[in-house]
């Protein structure tokens, strides 16, 4: 079972404030990118487009979902992404109410793909990334697609995000 986050309604850019932009400059990082949307064949698709820097400790540049509208994500099994797209390296994140620094999460690394296709991630996939505190999904705020630790251009596209049931 499907249920559908992102794009509420694939053939308008209604869903273009679900993504926020995320970047190393809130911590004195160079690294620099941008949200945008974009209409292809009648879909609307959100994509992470930018430079991932390493200087002054930087090192990344990230797309982010709310998911506080999500009653328990415990009902569900993961996340589902329908994406494409290119970046020296690249990660999916979970963050929950427990974590109180911003390096905190919990991570999967990913591998993006030229074509266009659907991953499956289990919420197990997600371990612990520099905390050891369990993930607690009644308490997951936000998902994230991130771009880090490899400095290069960053071209990545989201057709469709939700979660399933497996």
């Amino acid at each position: 079972m499907h249920y559908r986050l992102y794009p509420v309604d694939p053939l308008t850019p209604d869903t273009v404030s679900a993504w926020d932009f995320v970047s190393d400059q809130v911590m004195g990082g160079g690294s620099q990118g941008q949200v945008v949307q974009q209409q292809v064949n009648g879909a609307w698709l959100t994509c992470l487009q930018g430079q991932v820097s390493l200087e002054n400790n930087g090192g990344f540049i990230q797309m982010q979902f709310d998911l506080r509208a999500v009653d328990d994500l415990a009902d569900f099994d993961g996340v589902y992404i329908t994406w494409r797209g290119d970046a020296p390296a690249v990660a999916a994140h979970l963050k929950t109410t427990e974590l109180r620094q911003p390096w905190q999460s919990y991570k999967n690394t990913v591998f993006p793909s030229p074509e266009w296709r659907t991953d499956y991630w289990r919420f197990e996939q997600f371990v612990p990334y520099r905390t050891g505190i369990p993930i607690n999904l009644k308490l997951v705020t936000h998902f994230g697609l991130l771009a880090i630790g490899q400095a290069g251009p960053v071209n990545l596209c989201i057709r469709e995000f939700g979660l399933v049931k497996l």
